[in-house]
């Protein structure tokens, strides 16, 4: 747990050092690269967050998707978990206990997601992931973590500083299909996945 805890504090620290313009333009590149995805680009229902503090936003990618663009959905903490809600123009948000700005609205369970656009502190280059600790995303996916039919592609998205040379995947974390970058899409190695 040390480890993780360590980890966790290189990449939160590499993520805050950057600028806000660095941090605007690593977004538009790493929506881009999202945006060219088959997987992104078949998808009718998108999972995508608000950003927490330095974390990077996935929202560009709401503009780059076409004429007939998927309807994306934003998390919003019921219990331990989370449902999401469609994004509309008039959407009403508020602050949670958690000091997250959720939308208002009627939710939806994750297995109604084509695909799951996550935040995440720090990752490999096998697509593990460590995210902020709460276990928020992994409590939600792991009922449909095993069924491929049933659940969201998932896809991580970070810094390339976040980059960590090797992440040791406890039992109870959900796995990526892919993470991408400002600088590239870092693909799952199967053989290792659960």
């Amino acid at each position: 747990m040390a480890r993780v805890a360590d980890q966790r504090k290189i990449a939160l620290s590499a993520r805050r050092k950057l600028s806000a313009a660095d941090r605007r333009r690593a977004a538009r590149l790493a929506c881009r690269r999202l945006a060219r995805l088959p997987v992104i680009r078949r998808a009718r229902r998108i999972g995508i967050y608000r950003p927490l503090a330095s974390e990077i936003d996935p929202r560009g990618l709401i503009d780059l998707l076409g004429p007939r663009p998927p309807r994306f959905y934003f998390p919003r903490v019921c219990g331990d978990t989370l449902r999401f809600v469609a994004a509309r123009r008039d959407q009403r948000w508020r602050r949670s206990t958690l000091g997250v700005h959720e939308p208002g609205g009627w939710s939806h369970a994750t297995n109604t997601l084509d695909v799951l656009i996550m935040p995440l502190v720090g990752f490999d280059r096998a697509a593990n992931r460590i995210g902020l600790g709460g276990g928020f995303y992994d409590r939600t996916l792991a009922p449909v973590s095993h069924l491929a039919y049933r659940g969201p592609t998932r896809i991580g998205l970070a810094f390339e500083c976040q980059r960590l040379n090797a992440i040791e995947p406890r039992p109870w974390d959900i796995s990526l299909t892919a993470i991408a970058t400002e600088r590239r899409v870092y693909q799952r190695r199967w053989a290792h996945s659960r």
